[in-house]
């Protein structure tokens, strides 16, 4: 291969040789599953565009100008639209890959041979995307209470109404949960858990687990929920989330948990469908169609546009609970970040953003 040194093996130059190298070496076994298969796609992309634009992929013509034209390239078209066009990856998630990139030839530095990266780095004068400013999300209070006048009332909207049904005892579809749906929606209000970490819990993380002493105790918690960067910590529950948790596990759950091998989650499918998973646990992306029907339903019945919330996700009730957990603690950094899992500056103001009716109050009379 020209330009390599004489006796040196062709693979020495190959980028896609070094980054099955690293994947193997430093990140396999390492990291978790997940975070793995977000690398391994995250540095393909990097060695795809180098091969396109090259027409090879060698790891000495890896430049500064390489490395600048992929951010850009990802900034303004790195994402496809459902019809398949090319659109604008998130400056965050462009950053992302911008980690991920340099971490590789961070390694490589360190274990290439002599010479190699006659240039050094080609990362290292590569700078991320500016982030935009942190946008609230947080609901207006008055759009919490409708919310919850919502979810009080939710087996009403899951009755069948056929006119078979006329006349008979309500009785809700085959597949609905509305103690459940109802228990998910308080407890992201009341906790602030990620839709990952809600899914993620099990039965014996709630301490007290029995329906009736759930009921009675003002201390009732959620023990080792596990967070993002492995962290692990202690969720305590409201009032609202201990009646609506008690209620589901009484009234709910055996039924799904019975039909279920080794049913350990919390928050169960129903069993009547057929495609759920052998143990029952709730998939992550459930939560955002339980959390977005409930948000549906809201507007629908909700005259005063003020108060419709448009999609409704559950990423929206984790800033409504920062919010409000902040207020209510006097600001208190501690106890922010011991209750939301996240000790980054960045994420702990965007979190406790007012929401808009709130920040305009703020200027109504300057």
């Amino acid at each position: 291969m020209v330009g390599l040194p004489e006796r040196r093996d062709p693979a020495d130059d190959s980028l896609s040789v070094w980054t099955e190298r690293y994947l193997d070496l430093a990140v396999r076994g390492v990291r978790s599953a997940k975070v793995t298969a977000k690398i391994s796609r995250h540095l393909r992309r990097f060695g795809a565009w180098i091969t396109g634009g090259l027409g090879h992929d060698r790891l000495s013509a890896v430049t500064v100008r390489e490395v600048s034209a992929w951010r850009d390239h990802l900034a303004a078209a790195g994402n496809r639209g459902r019809d398949g066009t090319a659109a604008p990856m998130a400056a965050a998630t462009v950053n992302n890959h911008l980690a991920h990139l340099s971490a590789l030839f961070s390694w490589i530095s360190a274990h290439a041979p002599e010479g190699l990266l006659r240039h050094g780095d080609p990362t290292k004068q590569v700078a991320s995307l500016p982030l935009p400013a942190p946008q609230p999300r947080a609901l207006a209070a008055a759009q919490v209470r409708t919310v919850k006048n919502v979810v009080d009332r939710i087996e009403t909207f899951h009755e069948l109404k056929g006119r078979r049904h006329r006349g008979t005892a309500a009785r809700a579809h085959a597949h609905a949960r509305p103690l459940r749906d109802r228990a998910i929606v308080y407890l992201l209000f009341g906790t602030g858990l990620r839709r990952a970490e809600l899914v993620g819990l099990d039965l014996d993380q709630l301490q007290p687990a029995d329906p009736g002493r759930l009921r009675q105790a003002k201390k009732a918690r959620l023990t080792g929920v596990r967070g993002k960067g492995r962290t692990s910590r202690t969720v305590f529950l409201g009032r609202d989330a201990r009646q609506a948790l008690a209620d589901y596990l009484q009234q709910e759950r055996p039924g799904d948990a019975a039909a279920s091998t080794g049913a350990t989650a919390l928050l169960l499918s129903a069993a009547s469908i057929a495609a759920r998973r052998p143990d029952g646990r709730l998939s992550a992306r459930s939560i955002n169609t339980i959390v977005g029907e409930i948000g549906r339903l809201h507007d629908a019945q909700m005259a005063d546009p003020e108060r419709r919330l448009g999609t409704l996700r559950p990423h929206d009730a984790r800033h409504t609970f920062a919010y409000a957990l902040s207020q209510t603690s006097g600001h208190n950094r501690a106890e922010l970040e011991r209750r939301l899992g996240h000790a980054n500056d960045r994420y702990l103001r965007l979190y406790t953003n007012p929401p808009d009716d709130i920040a305009a109050s703020y200027v109504e009379d300057l």
